[in-house]
């Protein structure tokens, strides 16, 4: 099946893709992710599509203009799911880094908007790339 790319999105495709593992600092980057996604400043996608091999979502994370890759912890389950998805070049960003603790950070409105400040500027930062290169055919 050849399914054509059908994002509406306006301007600059930015998908985001998060852990949304059962980890508080899972939940606080996938809160983070939802939050700029709501803010209309990037989009968020569907991980589960990338590991299940859903064509049109492949497809349209094929085409867009960056991909931002969240995860809480150091498993770094989402970053895996996109490499074993032949998806490279993304922005990998991890809630860990930040020195949140996996088990040991309650879920507060401050960490998910220290988070989402922390994606603003890491999509702030990045250049667009062709990902279309970058992602295997």
């Amino acid at each position: 099946m050849n399914v054509p790319p059908t994002c509406s999105c306006a301007g600059t495709t930015d998908l985001m893709f998060s852990c949304s593992g059962a980890a508080d600092i899972a939940e606080i980057g996938d809160r983070a992710v939802r939050a700029l996604h709501r803010a209309g400043q990037a989009k968020m996608f569907c991980l589960a599509g990338i590991s299940g091999k859903v064509e049109s979502i492949e497809v349209n994370t094929r085409k867009a203009d960056r991909l931002l890759v969240v995860d809480g912890c150091d498993s770094d389950c989402a970053k895996k799911t996109m490499e074993l998805g032949g998806f490279t070049g993304f922005i990998h960003f991890r809630v860990s880094d930040l020195g949140l603790e996996k088990g040991k950070t309650p879920v507060t409105g401050e960490r998910v908007e220290m988070v989402a400040e922390e994606l603003r500027e890491l999509l702030g930062n990045q250049p667009v790339v062709d990902l279309q290169n970058r992602a295997r055919q």
